[in-house]
């Protein structure tokens, strides 16, 4: 979770970063898809193509047949083609989920919906697949529907058929297993886009703020903690913003009271967990495990000389189930047990 600063002037440029407009293209890394996408298409034996919401390619073939090379290179059926990607995809979307179905030649293929939260962008296409076990009417009557459109003299009506059965055949399982396959990945690519836009922005925002509005006297010291930017006893080192573990630092300081793990971390900030807990442990002074153990003492400390809150609700608060064990953290940290010190500082405060 990213923070969420009370400044007046700079709301609407926060708010504005909700509003990025999210296209297909630019949460696929294009390039970077289209050879993931020849792998695909390789492994799984079908056709892939990525679609935008009018149903045109936005990224090349790969593994297309010969069969529907014919089909698209004829004006007519390639408009067909793209309305009926087009109409497959808002299908997909609506049922939420990969959506399986006979196209306009009435061969198989699957629409996989990109969606960030409920826009849809677009769709990865695949299939170009004959399901097993069909007859051969179902071939004959297809090659009459798409000879309407094409050449119609006897070598071509031939040379349509012999390309028709070199379309590979796949089981219905298995084409709903490369869907789900393929849907995940989907799903996996958008999640780390959307996340990767969102902390880029932020940083622009905080490096940007005193540059653009120094008559309000905006720090970014000022909008973050002050524990996460002044070195403490504890050897903890001040974050910058800009740093690659920076989204980790936010999230333990707002989720103080949850389990965090070095795995879920990792993952925030885009990273292996033995790169992360090595630039974690350079960035802030601190292992992963003592940090999160300093920061939860420092807030333990504050509730106890700020608030009326019970010795077992602090604890729980700042993430310990065990009051013993929160205790004994505690002492092993400051010397005395949290009641000790929330008595000690009351009466330094009052002699």
């Amino acid at each position: 979770m990213m923070a969420v600063f009370e400044c007046p002037a700079r709301r609407r440029e926060i708010e504005g970063m909700s509003r990025f407009e999210y296209t297909i293209e630019n949460v696929l890394d294009i390039p970077l898809w289209e050879k993931m996408q020849d792998r695909l298409a390789e492994l799984t034996g079908t056709a892939i193509v990525c679609i935008d919401i009018k149903g045109k390619p936005v990224t090349k073939h790969s593994g297309r047949t010969a069969f529907c090379s014919i089909v698209r290179e004829n004006p007519v059926s390639r408009k067909r083609c793209f309305r009926c990607d087009a109409l497959a995809g808002v299908e997909a979307v609506r049922r939420g989920r990969p959506y399986i179905y006979l196209c306009h030649c009435g061969i198989v293929d699957v629409a996989v919906p990109v969606m960030v939260g409920d826009i849809y962008l677009g769709a990865v296409m695949f299939g170009q697949v004959r399901l097993r076990h069909k007859d051969r009417e179902k071939a004959e009557r297809l090659v009459n529907e798409i000879s309407s459109i094409l050449p119609q003299e006897d070598a071509a009506q031939q040379e349509i058929l012999r390309k028709y059965e070199l379309l590979p055949e796949m089981d219905y399982d298995r084409i709903v297993q490369v869907a789900e396959y393929i849907n995940d990945m989907v799903h996996y690519i958008v999640d780390r886009a959307v996340k990767s836009h969102t902390r880029d922005e932020t940083y622009k925002w905080l490096m940007s703020a005193n540059a653009e509005q120094p008559s309000e006297e905006i720090q970014i010291q000022e909008l973050l903690p002050q524990e996460e930017h002044r070195p403490q006893q504890t050897g903890v080192l001040p974050v910058n913003p800009s740093s690659v573990v920076y989204p980790a630092v936010v999230y333990i300081r707002d989720h103080l009271q949850q389990e965090i793990t070095m795995m879920e971390m990792a993952d925030l900030c885009h990273l292996s967990p033995s790169y992360f807990s090595r630039t974690f442990n350079k960035e802030t002074g601190e292992s992963f495990v003592n940090y999160i153990s300093s920061r939860r003492i420092q807030l333990a400390k504050e509730l106890l000389l700020e608030t009326g809150k019970s010795i077992s609700q602090i604890a729980e608060e700042v993430g310990y189930d065990n009051i013993s064990h929160f205790t004994a953290v505690f002492k092993r940290t400051e010397g005395i047990t949290p009641s000790a010190y929330r008595s000690s500082k009351k009466r330094k405060k009052f002699s």
